[in-house]
């Protein structure tokens, strides 16, 4: 299927292109078929630039993809607190995946601003996975450790019944585990349970980024999830 020319102005990364599209009253919330729209494009190609043209002609600031994938998400992913702080500006709201994609990446400042704005810490993705889970298993100490300041549960479990402690020690990350045994998580075994837990992880926002050959739905299968929560997306 074809697609918009201003989606494809911005994947191009062509700002006079996009520019002229929009002067000539283009639809700025055209979207590709897994919801992604120039602004989140923009966003996730770190075009600050870009970004301002399309929310000054009137973008969705909270457009969604199939997959949970927002402009602030990809700002925060990129760690952009300068346009995270210009869409906040403008009125964007938190999506439950920000402080996630924050932590993930290690993106300290990024991470900071979502919770000073009032991003849950202790959101939990489809999968059970928290930011400070994600920050133990990449080894983002400091990541780790804001999560802790913030209020982060340290006894929370995904669907494979793992804590943050259990991912670190499962990673190796021995320095994480000792600051997380400090803030009250316990060594604790996984409980066996009877039904095999899902385990392919697809991310709320991950997966959406639109390639020229396949779009993103096409990447999103039905199959049903193996038995081991793979944090790896």
């Amino acid at each position: 299927m074809d697609q918009p020319e201003i989606i494809l102005a911005v994947k191009s990364g062509n700002e006079t292109e996009v520019v002229k599209l929009l002067k000539k009253k283009a639809n700025v919330n055209e979207a590709t078929s897994s919801g992604a729209t120039a602004l989140i494009l923009a966003a996730e190609k770190n075009h600050f630039a870009m970004v301002r043209h399309l929310v000054e002609a009137g973008a969705d600031l909270n457009a969604v993809t199939s997959m949970g994938g927002t402009a602030l998400n990809k700002a925060a992913e990129n760690g952009n607190v300068e346009m995270m702080n210009y869409l906040f500006d403008k009125g964007v709201l938190i999506g439950d995946m920000a402080v996630i994609v924050a932590a993930r990446s290690g993106n300290l400042e990024a991470l900071q601003l979502l919770v000073e704005k009032g991003a849950d810490v202790n959101y939990q993705q489809r999968w059970g996975h928290t930011a400070l889970m994600l920050a133990a298993k990449s080894g983002h100490f400091e990541i780790v450790k804001y999560l802790i300041g913030a209020g982060a549960n340290v006894k929370l479990r995904d669907k494979n019944d793992d804590t943050a402690m259990m991912i670190a020690k499962e990673n190796d990350q021995e320095d994480i585990v000792m600051l997380l045994r400090r803030a009250g998580a316990m060594p604790e075994e996984k409980v066996d349970k009877k039904q095999p837990q899902p385990t392919e992880v697809i991310d709320e926002d991950e997966g959406d980024q639109v390639v020229d050959t396949q779009d993103v739905e096409d990447l999103v299968s039905d199959d049903s999830a193996p038995d081991e929560v793979d944090l790896d997306d």
